[in-house]
């Protein structure tokens, strides 16, 4: 089949997707979608009432900073429809367009309807319910498209902006401080305190910091080692889990820093040895991506759309990778593609399907082809992300 043909094919996936995932807010405003948890929250920050830990209908916990509450405050004075149209819109947007300029920037020659269908699998689940995922995944896109080509500025916004919505992507944000300590960190610290500090904007000092502290409260209740396997976060914790062990959070969170730890050191080690900051910079994202979903706080199926571009990557660049790479990679593309499928039907097939682990276990075999791929990259030459770039890079301040 013609690179064409392919190219057909994936506009008309995609289209046909966006088209049902817009479309279903305004037939079932509350029916399969977060939406109306951010809506909701938008209208009780512009009243000025609490927004943590006060159930409503169709809406599940708050989890977000106040910050993203003012933010859906506009949003919220549309109709719930409305207001879920524009949000996936918006999202899928910032998600697609990344995903195309992160996709130029690691294999120019790639071609771009292979990536798209590939990365569809893992997109499904966040843009049918209105995720936020999909945003924070393109803003961490164009965070390190722009990082890449030495505007670190715009880059340092852009993941401050994913960090203020989730918390985690501030894993990514730390290994590209290591890049560009001074033209990255500053205005990356800059823009999360800016970003925390807008609240008080729009709404009193005495509600802002109220709402912070049950924010705190909240996420420091969020314990899910002990739920039932199907409900519980789908990381390396619950792979332990599967095959009988049963560690502690408190030891766990000793584990999940130790891994971060590990993806410094190598980020570090790299700018040591001299490796062009360009390759470094998409290494970074490739660990903090396997970071997040492996050992982040907060795993769930419609987390996964974070190694969307990975397995994209890595069965459409499978030239001169090693065997055990490129096993590693068809095997958790296939799991992944299964699981999908899986979870389609009811609870009652689906869920003993999550509590086998399969997810999680997939995502441990790409972070294997990816991190395999980080650490092949030497100095001098780049081939393991050939770029094209007309922006020269310089050392860091």
């Amino acid at each position: 089949m013609s690179r064409t043909s392919w190219a057909r094919i994936a506009v008309a996936a995609w289209a046909i997707l966006l088209v049902v995932v817009c479309i279903k807010p305004l037939v079932k405003p509350v029916s399969g979608t977060v939406y109306p948890t951010f809506a909701h929250a938008g209208e009780e920050f512009a009243a000025g009432r609490r927004l943590y830990d006060v159930p409503a209908p169709y809406t599940d916990n708050f989890r977000y900073s106040p910050l993203v509450a003012a933010g859906f405050a506009p949003l919220a004075l549309l109709p719930l429809g409305v207001g879920g149209l524009v949000w996936r819109a918006v999202g899928a947007a910032v998600y697609l367009t990344g995903l195309a300029a992160w996709a130029y920037r690691v294999r120019p020659g790639a071609p771009l309807a292979a990536v798209f269908l590939l990365a569809l699998p893992l997109s499904l689940g966040s843009l049918h319910n209105g995720q936020a995922n999909t945003l924070v995944l393109g803003l961490m896109l164009w965070g390190t498209v722009l990082a890449a080509g030495g505007r670190w500025t715009a880059a340092a916004v852009l993941i401050a902006g994913a960090v203020l919505f989730k918390g985690y992507p501030l894993a990514l944000g730390l290994l590209l401080v290591l890049a560009a300590p001074a033209r990255f960190g500053v205005p990356l610290a800059a823009a999360v305190a800016a970003g925390l500090a807008l609240p008080y904007a729009f709404q009193s000092a005495e509600y802002v910091s109220a709402q912070y502290q049950f924010w705190a409260t909240n996420l420091g209740r969020d314990d899910r080692t002990g739920f039932p396997l199907h409900a519980g976060y789908q990381d390396v914790h619950m792979l332990l889990r599967v095959v009988g062990v049963t560690v502690p959070l408190e030891l766990y969170r000793v584990v999940q820093a130790a891994a971060g730890g590990v993806a410094a050191a190598v980020i570090a080690r790299q700018m040591w040895t001299g490796v062009d900051r360009r390759p470094v910079v998409l290494n970074a994202f490739t660990l903090g991506v396997c970071w997040m979903t492996l050992f982040g706080p907060s795993t769930e199926t419609a987390t996964f759309i974070l190694m969307a571009p990975l397995m994209a990557r890595e069965l459409t660049a499978r030239a001169g990778r090693p065997l055990w790479a490129r096993w590693a990679a068809t095997g958790g593309a296939c799991l992944f593609v299964l699981t999908r499928i899986l979870l389609a039907f009811p609870h009652t097939v689906h869920q003993p399907v999550i509590a086998l682990g399969m997810q999680p276990l997939a995502a441990v075999l790409l972070a294997v082809a990816s991190v395999g791929r980080v650490l092949a990259t030497r100095p001098g030459a780049d081939p393991v992300h050939p770029v094209v770039d007309d922006v020269p890079l310089r050392r860091a301040a």
